[in-house]
């Protein structure tokens, strides 16, 4: 109890410093937890991490807070009743998910990883399905009580807590294409030494026949 309260106390004094070093950390920890436990990769991909968390750290502290406490409050009131609650929710779900929270996301990833976001928004629009449908079944419930019962200033702290769980997801889903490909790359390089090898094989045996 005395941390909440030490961390709502913060939260009202510096909201987007609280926000985004609360999301950063979560970002950082569950795609950690993605490549190790989900994954079970040999190596962390560090650059793919901090990807994640930056962006986790940026939106989804900073953006929500600003989403939720201060736009959502402004558009649909402060009200702590169930009309409210869906409203929020419905809003969320059928509005910023899809054409803020997602898009950007892909598109900040693909900036970070690859150096293209037009490709990142071509493969939301492909995988777009599917990211929605988990982002509802995760979400939908834990809005409608987030909006119902949590103050706003421990609004972050309990939207961080719950995604835990869905970075875990997002992270999984979102990267299997970026995966893919490194490993295509590998692959291509594999084949290009092959290649090498046996040339250079075939250019010493003329020699030596010579």
């Amino acid at each position: 109890r005395l941390a909440v309260g030490a961390y709502a106390r913060l939260s009202r004094a510096w909201p987007l410093p609280v926000a985004f070093v609360t999301c950063w950390a979560k970002g950082a920890a569950t795609d950690l937890f993605t490549q190790t436990v989900v994954e079970q990769k040999g190596k962390v991909d560090w650059r793919r991490n901090q990807a994640f968390a930056v962006f986790s750290g940026a939106y989804l502290g900073c953006g929500q807070h600003f989403i939720y406490n201060v736009a959502f409050t402004r558009w649909l009131g402060s009200a702590a009743d169930l009309g409210t609650a869906v409203r929020k929710t419905l809003l969320d779900a059928l509005c910023v998910a899809p054409m803020v929270y997602l898009p950007l996301y892909y598109v900040c990833e693909d900036a970070m990883l690859r150096g293209s976001p037009a490709d990142g928004l071509q493969r939301y629009v492909s995988e777009s399905r599917l990211v929605l449908t988990s982002y509802c079944s995760v979400w939908a419930w834990f809005n409608l009580g987030h909006f119902l019962f949590v103050p706003n200033e421990l609004r972050v702290a309990a939207i961080a807590c719950m995604s835990c769980v869905w970075s875990v997801i997002l992270s999984y889903l979102s990267h299997r294409t970026y995966e893919h490909e490194q490993q295509q790359q590998l692959r291509a390089v594999h084949a290009l030494a092959s290649s090498a090898t046996s040339s250079l094989c075939e250019l010493r045996d003329l020699v030596a026949v010579a």
